[in-house]
């Protein structure tokens, strides 16, 4: 594919690329938002947190504390989620100026890449401490600890080495590309 201005297909990729760096973004704030706002509100973390993380059905304490240690331990995950985002948004912003190919988008894309892996990760340390977090505040006893691995967390992991390793076999493009244009 030709990279000349005029090229259609690239102009299609320019305007593709500056349309969803804006859209990333904006997922970007309302999941930030809305995984830190879900923290002030006692009744949705009943509602959607509890039954996730396999509390249904289990007493779990929503004081001041507990709803502040739920808040700063998804932070965790949510900064995770951010970055990774970030980097996508870079990505989508480097097509928009035409940028196919370079060592840069190579390393946000590696960045991505090792953002999705670590949410794979991480994920079953995060609920659990959620879990503890919900419900140190009942009588002993009636404490819990839920741990959970679940394939998604698996397929994260793994999405994420692949995405890594797309991205070094496209800076080694960029490299030859680099080289290839040095001779010209």
């Amino acid at each position: 594919m030709s990279s000349t201005p005029l090229d259609p297909r690239l102009r299609r990729l320019v305007r593709l690329g500056r349309t969803l760096s804006l859209v990333t973004l904006v997922v970007l704030l309302l999941l930030v938002a809305s995984g830190l706002g879900i923290w002030l509100r006692p009744a949705l973390v009943e509602q959607m947190v509890v039954p996730r993380l396999g509390l249904a059905g289990h007493r779990v304490s929503l004081d001041g504390a507990s709803l502040c240690a739920g808040l700063v331990i998804s932070a965790v995950p949510l900064g995770i989620l951010a970055y990774g985002l970030l980097q996508v948004r870079q990505i989508f912003r480097d097509f928009g100026r035409g940028e196919l190919i370079s060592q840069t988008l190579a390393h946000r894309l590696e960045r991505f890449g090792a953002a999705v892996a670590v949410q794979g990760l991480i994920s079953p340390f995060v609920g659990a401490a959620l879990s503890v977090a919900l419900t140190l505040g009942n009588p002993p006893g009636e404490r819990a600890l839920a741990v959970s691995l679940s394939s998604h967390d698996v397929v994260a992991v793994i999405v994420g080495l692949l995405i890594i390793g797309v991205g070094a076999v496209m800076r080694e493009a960029a490299r030859i590309a680099e080289e290839n244009a040095s001779f010209v």
